[in-house]
């Protein structure tokens, strides 16, 4: 039930935006009741909390092919930020930022959650990371962050004409650095 939850609140967070997700249209796609959404879920704020961990989880998922290097790892991290599930991502933060109160309730979710694409904080990552690649490493994640987000609002959420070259870029930097 809960995983039909924020199933249901993705869906409609990638495909009408945060401004018209509420419990109801939640609720409709899900196929609940109100009921036992409020058994699963304290709020809308704790529902979204769930998807953010839910998204964050697939946004670093290990695949059978490891990550050997920085160059590897801006490849896949694109790859990932292009679905369209990212954008769902995007309106959660959108809405913390707008609406003190949301923001509130999500700050401790998006602390934590943000802290697994810390070098320091996460081992994985900061083996794969060295010190000398941190700078670059954070460029590269800003950067996809604004792609995904210049795909959010381009219209059919389509890739912006830039968007391969700019991952090459970053992807020729990493190798570089790597040297």
């Amino acid at each position: 039930m809960r995983r039909r939850l924020v199933e249901a609140a993705t869906a409609s967070l990638v495909e009408r935006g945060y401004a018209h997700t509420s419990a109801v249209e939640i609720c409709k796609r899900a196929g609940v009741t109100r009921g036992a959404f409020h058994h699963h879920f304290a709020s809308l704020a704790a529902l979204l909390a769930s998807v953010l961990e839910q998204l964050y989880a697939e946004l670093v998922q290990r695949d059978e092919s490891p990550v050997a290097s920085l160059a590897d790892l801006i490849a896949r991290s694109a790859e990932r930020t292009r679905k369209p599930s990212f954008k769902a991502v995007i309106e959660i933060w959108l809405a913390a930022r707008n609406e003190p109160e949301l923001g509130r309730e999500l700050a401790p979710a998006i602390a934590r959650l943000s802290a697994i694409f810390e070098p320091a904080e996460n081992p994985d990552l900061g083996r794969l990371v060295s010190r000398r690649q941190r700078d670059l490493y954070r460029l590269a994640v800003e950067a996809l962050i604004g792609l995904a987000l210049g795909r959010a609002i381009s219209p059919g959420g389509r890739a912006l004409s830039h968007e391969k070259d700019v991952v090459s870029l970053l992807q020729t930097l990493a190798r570089d650095r790597a040297r």
